[in-house]
């Protein structure tokens, strides 16, 4: 499998929809919030001048395989949801008709998330996510690596992530890129490994 990595921000438009596709497998509380959100959140993402990550691309065929994301301050991403409020009014109280527990978890996580502020030059690995058909050979690692070597040229000191208990094979690739485990918390329905790594 040969394949090549390129900056999120430099993605098409017309690509973009493909990062969130991939997103949508992940069972993250994002992805249950549904699609809309899911693609607008990348979009504020690359728009970030904080936020960094990277996509693979299968060399052969053109196909974006996976993604990594980071960022200095994750919850200004998910606070830019909100400022356009008609679309997020009329999309948010989709979720709390058709999945009022998702809304719910939504409310838990944004009080939860506020406990996890940052130190000064440190980032957060948001996310790193594989289409499946492409899991089982490294390449979550890869494109997580990516990230932390992203940081260190920004000067950032440490990166932080956070891992679903059950997710095995993520947490197995954030701790072979040098993460350790700081704690294990509960969000809700969440259940989650804290991590941390010297960059």
């Amino acid at each position: 499998m040969t394949h090549s990595f390129h900056t999120l921000k430099d993605i098409s438009s017309n690509s973009l929809p493909r990062i969130a596709e991939i997103h949508m497998i992940d069972a993250g509380l994002l992805s249950k919030l549904g699609y809309p959100f899911v693609l607008r959140y990348f979009e504020n993402a690359i728009k970030d001048e904080r936020t960094f990550g990277f996509y693979a691309q299968d060399a052969g065929t053109g196909e974006i395989m996976g993604f990594s994301l980071a960022s200095p301050e994750p919850s200004s991403l998910t606070v830019k949801l909100t400022e356009d409020k008609c679309w997020f009014v009329r999309n948010i109280i989709k979720v709390i008709i058709t999945r009022p527990l998702v809304f719910l978890q939504m409310l838990i996580s944004s009080i939860t998330i506020r406990g996890q502020m940052y130190e000064p030059n440190t980032v957060e690995c948001v996310y790193f996510t594989v289409d499946p058909k492409y899991r089982g050979k490294g390449l979550g690692r890869e494109l997580q690596k990516s990230l932390m070597d992203e940081g260190r040229k920004r000067g950032y000191k440490k990166i932080y992530a956070s891992v679903e208990t059950w997710n095995i094979a993520s947490l197995k690739a954030t701790q072979a890129n040098g993460f350790r485990i700081i704690r294990t918390f509960r969000e809700g329905i969440y259940h989650r490994h804290r991590l941390e790594s010297e960059l």
